[in-house]
């Protein structure tokens, strides 16, 4: 893994406490992490936590109708037969975020352990085969780390911090983003929290921008960039 030269959480846009935190990970831990891809080609990937929830059906439908590649990922307890299946299109790739949304820096290993597996079981439960795992709050641990490998899951964070759940809206969300926008990007948001006329407007001037949105198994045949 590469540190990209310069790096400030400007440059990356990530939330000022939340680059302290990555700060201070030792190396053997966030060398394991995939934050953004070592590319120049201008490719980034977007990226949806906490759902599925009752306004995630038309996200999906707005992302499908526009050919809208993206990673969702996924509350365990939210999903039912019905709104897995919409993740079906391959256009969409799943990942893991949690059973409960619990910081598991703070957990036992064995709550840890029952968190990931109980998970688990319900994506497989309903045809769902998640490669990649975000913890909650992006918080992670050595321990926490060694579970995901042994269960076979990337661990993805960020390197773009929309800060939809900070109630970022309108030019404030626009600009948030896309004056970080750099090749490589892995942009964090909420189901819950994007409009589909403030992500409409967002795409549209990805692309006025020349950037290609990509699935996120794309971004990482790539090395991975650390803050």
């Amino acid at each position: 893994m590469q540190l990209e030269a310069g790096a400030t959480p400007q440059a990356w846009n990530l939330y000022p406490s939340y680059y302290r935190h990555l700060h201070r990970l030792p190396s053997d831990i966030s060398r394991h992490i995939f934050f953004k891809a070592n590319t120049q080609k201008k490719i980034i990937a977007l990226t949806f936590d906490d759902g599925p929830l009752s306004r995630t059906k038309n996200l999906l439908s707005f992302l499908k109708k526009r050919k809208i590649p993206a990673t969702f990922f996924l509350l365990a307890p939210q999903l039912n037969a019905a709104n897995a299946a919409r993740y079906a299109d391959p256009l969409f790739e799943v990942g893991l975020h949690s059973y409960h949304h619990y910081d598991y820096r703070k957990l036992t290993l064995a709550k840890v352990r029952w968190e990931l597996d109980h998970a688990l079981t319900i994506l497989h439960r309903y045809g769902l085969q998640p490669r990649y795992f975000r913890p909650p709050y992006g918080m992670t641990s050595r321990a926490l780390l060694h579970e995901l490998s042994r269960r076979h899951l990337q661990t993805i964070l960020w390197s773009i911090d929309s800060q939809d759940w900070n109630h970022y809206r309108g030019q404030k969300y626009l600009r948030n983003i896309l004056d970080s926008l750099s090749p490589g990007s892995v942009i964090l948001m909420h189901d819950q929290s994007e409009t589909l006329s403030q992500l409409d407007q967002l795409i549209k001037k990805i692309y006025m921008k020349g950037y290609r949105i990509v699935p996120l198994s794309k971004l990482l045949k790539y090395k991975s960039l650390v803050p």
